[in-house]
């Protein structure tokens, strides 16, 4: 008789209302006049009452259906009973709600719409065991990481199931201030923390972190705290590639030679359009000629030779002077330290005796004892080989120890010049492509190395591209993730790889204009097909950014786990609205209000989008995202003002 007691009394403090509209998945319902405090009292504790971003329960026979308060309205009722009454007793409090999900027969919360309510179905508050049974996000055989708790719920942890977020391509999203490098950190730190003891861990895991600004370095600055000193996790597990073009020092990262030699690879490094120059470079790469040729020195001296012979005799008006001596200078540059000073002295006295006639369309040389040697004169053919093609074989020119990369380079110049030489291309439409190779090589060699080193030995590898030049800033990431999701494809070991991309506008962004076309559609479908297909082959993405609306839709669309921070952009909230299914009216509106530290988790992790306070990370873990402090960089320490007076 207790018991049942105890049941009456909890139904009638929970009982806030009942149905009175039903419209698709939003259903109003009117207040109890009595329920219209802030509060209510059970068992000498204070509840906090129904109101709006609040659960409610609507009971429909065996079934608990749930629903969340998007607004709240108040109606006149004309038909009270007294007319002496309280006008309290006049107005009617009217919830709009829209239907999250049910509970089962076994008392498991389920998102979706099973069944609609009736109207006058009672309508309750949930109690802290059905609170929690909403909230609770991991199920039975994943593992849990609590990343933070409810902000409106102090006390409340939320937890993530490994599987249900790590197994999944993630998006986090805020303006720039708003935390979302420090939730990028802290959700990664709380599963290495979860994890670094294991082996099986170590050797099946794979986590590459692109970071364009340098955050996710550690500092080499030791303070108090030992801030940002082991960012997200301990060393021991982290490895570090700090990329820069400014000089020399930085990391390499080691491409295979395969790699180094697809002829792919070249096409994306040097922008190479579709209809010419991408075709130049595949018949060249995949030709084996010109090996043949660098690994037989004389064979290679009369290419070279036979090269200027050629185009001194055509006497194409197109070339000139500049572009043999041009010509002779890639080859002592792909000589490097090993290039004979008699090439330069031979580049230089060509150059200077080498004249072309304008009238006659030919190349003349300047012979000190026999005056102007004109070379459409069919008698002076052996005069031209003499002082081309048999004094460049006569030279010592040794190519065997050409280092790779010079080696690929080397076969794309001397095929672009024997073919414009002789007329079987247009200078005009691979000149680009190969002013592009010279300009860009410099910094593609102080970028990558031709090695057999493994690039991922360590469960994190941070690649910083902060003194990274811009035009590389868009190619290194492509390149690497392109060959890390080949290489997964044909795998068949079953490790785990999770691309992760901080600052992802500047590479997934479809709003560039530094860029042709066919470059950026290729940039973007190499992305899109990651986000679309590598699941299969346990490749995911997780990318972080400050202008969604910038991102591909199509990669925004296929995510499935979001961290939503502060976004005040009309166009980044409409691209979240346009991508993100789960989010209810009242998420979308707190996006522009919500504090820094603070994001909206939704996605198919979470059963119901929640706000969380993220937990603070130790300072070692910590980014190198801090806002400057101005006061403490501007204000006079106060030893400094004693001092000064």
């Amino acid at each position: 008789m207790l018991s049942s007691d105890a049941e009456l009394q909890e139904l009638s403090v929970f009982k806030i209302g009942s149905v009175v509209e039903i419209n698709g998945r939003t259903v109003r319902i009117r207040v109890d006049k009595a329920k219209n405090g802030s509060h209510l009292l059970y068992q000498g504790k204070t509840l906090r009452n129904v109101s709006v971003g609040g659960y409610i329960k609507i009971a429909k026979g065996f079934y608990d259906i749930i629903a969340k308060v998007d607004g709240e309205a108040v109606t006149e009722d004309n038909d009270s009973s007294s007319f002496y009454s309280s006008k309290r007793s006049h107005v009617d409090r009217i919830l709009t709600v829209s239907l999250l999900g049910y509970f089962d027969r076994g008392g498991k919360f389920r998102r979706g719409v099973r069944e609609l309510p009736l109207v006058n179905n009672d309508c309750f508050l949930l109690t802290q065991a059905e609170f929690d049974e909403i909230h609770s996000f991991v199920g039975p055989e994943d593992i849990a990481l609590t990343i933070g708790s409810l902000a409106m719920e102090k006390g409340q942890q939320v937890n993530i199931g490994v599987d249900a977020v790590f197994a999944s391509h993630i998006g986090i999203f805020g303006n720039t201030g708003s935390g979302k490098s420090y939730t990028l950190a802290a959700v990664y730190h709380r599963l290495f923390e979860q994890y670094k003891h294991s082996d099986q861990f170590k050797k099946n895991a794979e986590f590459v972190l692109i970071d364009f600004n340098g955050e996710y370095v550690n500092t080499s600055e030791e303070t108090e705290d030992h801030r940002s000193t082991s960012v997200i996790t301990d060393n021991e597990l982290r490895r570090e590639y700090v990329l820069s073009t400014r000089d020399g020092n930085g990391h390499r990262l080691p491409i295979s030679k395969e790699t180094a030699e697809d002829p792919v690879f070249w096409t994306v490094l040097l922008d190479a359009s579709e209809k010419t120059q991408a075709p130049f470079i595949q018949r060249t790469l995949d030709s084996p000629y010109w090996d043949e040729k660098l690994d037989d020195d004389e064979a290679l001296r009369h290419e070279i030779g036979y090269i200027v012979y050629n185009a001194v005799k055509n006497g194409d008006s197109a070339q000139d002077r500049a572009s043999i001596n041009h010509f002779l200078k890639e080859v002592a540059l792909a000589l490097g330290a090993n290039a004979p000073q008699e090439l330069t002295e031979y580049t230089d006295r060509l150059h200077a005796k080498l004249g072309y006639h304008n009238v006659g369309k030919t190349f003349y040389y300047r012979d000190d004892s026999r005056g102007d040697i004109y070379a459409n004169v069919p008698t002076n053919d052996q005069y031209f080989k003499e002082v081309t093609l048999d004094a460049i074989k006569a030279l010592d020119l040794s190519f065997g120890l050409v280092e790779h990369m010079n080696r690929i380079r080397f076969k794309l110049i001397i095929q672009y010049y024997s073919d414009v030489f002789r007329g079987f291309a247009n200078r005009e439409h691979l000149g680009p492509v190969i002013k592009r190779l010279e300009t860009r090589m410099p910094s593609i060699q102080k970028l990558l190395e031709v090695s057999d080193g493994e690039l991922l030995t360590r469960p994190l590898t941070v690649i910083s591209l902060r003194d990274v030049n811009l035009d590389m800033k868009k190619v290194i990431p492509l390149l690497l993730c392109r060959q890390l999701y080949d290489r997964k494809k044909k795998a068949e070991n079953g490790t785990f790889l999770n691309i992760i991309i901080d600052e992802a506008h500047n590479i997934l962004s479809t709003v560039s204009a530094r860029e042709s076309e066919s470059w950026k559609d290729y940039r973007l479908e190499t992305f899109e097909e990651i986000v679309k297909e590598g699941r299969k082959f346990g490749v995911f993405l997780t990318i972080a950014t400050q202008r969604p609306h910038d991102i591909s839709d199509t990669i925004v669309s296929q995510l499935h786990n979001y961290f939503l921070h502060r976004l005040v952009n009309n166009l980044d909230i409409h691209a979240i609205e346009k991508a993100v299914s789960y989010l209810d009216k009242i998420s979308f509106e707190s996006l522009p209000i919500l504090p820094t530290g603070t994001c909206i988790l939704s996605g198919v992790s979470a059963q119901v989008p929640v706000v969380v306070s993220v937990s603070a990370l130790e300072p070692p873990f910590e980014p190198n995202s801090k806002t400057m402090t101005l006061n403490d960089k501007w204000q006079a320490r106060p030893s400094e003002s004693k001092e000064s007076s």
